[in-house]
């Protein structure tokens, strides 16, 4: 990718996106960040080329985030970033026009390689060491986070009992 090329970061993480931003300008791109979907709304007309999109931007999801960048620059190749990786979320990106799906952490190198590969139907892990529990404990924390705390409605998602989110909730909740 040559020099002038323009990158939309939206993530609610600061310190991620200015350092993020500080790499790309320093090799000539132009950079815009935003926090969340609202901010991303009142953006003048764009025409980013590039985008990276944390699936979790505070109370929102950065799936919603895809379609307000296609709507002003369909030819944008958006990679979404997470620290939640899962099948489900990628396949849900790539349906929603994600170009590729990353899991955090993320390093520019990485991003730069996403956007010049192929379409993504799986999470690629920037961290190979993570756990299968660690990942369960992540998705299902963010299912919950997104069903408002309800289990009841969380479990429902996932396709569990209540009692056996419970169960595993207790798991991950360290005794003092």
């Amino acid at each position: 990718m040559s020099q002038g090329q323009s990158l939309l970061i939206v993530d609610d993480d600061a310190r991620f996106a200015e350092t993020l931003a500080l790499e790309f300008a320093e090799r000539g791109w132009r950079v815009e960040c935003v926090a969340d979907l609202d901010e991303l709304r009142a953006l003048p007309p764009f025409a980013y080329k590039f985008a990276s999109v944390d699936l979790r931007l505070r109370h929102q999801s950065g799936l919603d985030a895809i379609p307000l960048i296609l709507e002003r620059a369909p030819k944008a190749k958006i990679v979404v970033l997470t620290g939640y990786g899962s099948i489900a979320t990628a396949v849900q990106a790539v349906k929603l026009g994600a170009f590729n799906y990353l899991t955090k952490p993320v390093h520019v190198e990485d991003l730069l390689a996403a956007f010049r590969s192929e379409p993504q139907l799986t999470p690629v892990t920037g961290d190979a060491g993570q756990t299968l529990a660690r990942r369960e404990r992540e998705y299902i924390e963010w299912v919950l986070a997104e069903c408002g705390g309800n289990i009841s409605r969380a479990a429902r998602q996932l396709g569990l009992h209540r009692q056996s989110l419970q169960r595993k909730l207790r798991k991950f909740t360290p005794r003092v």
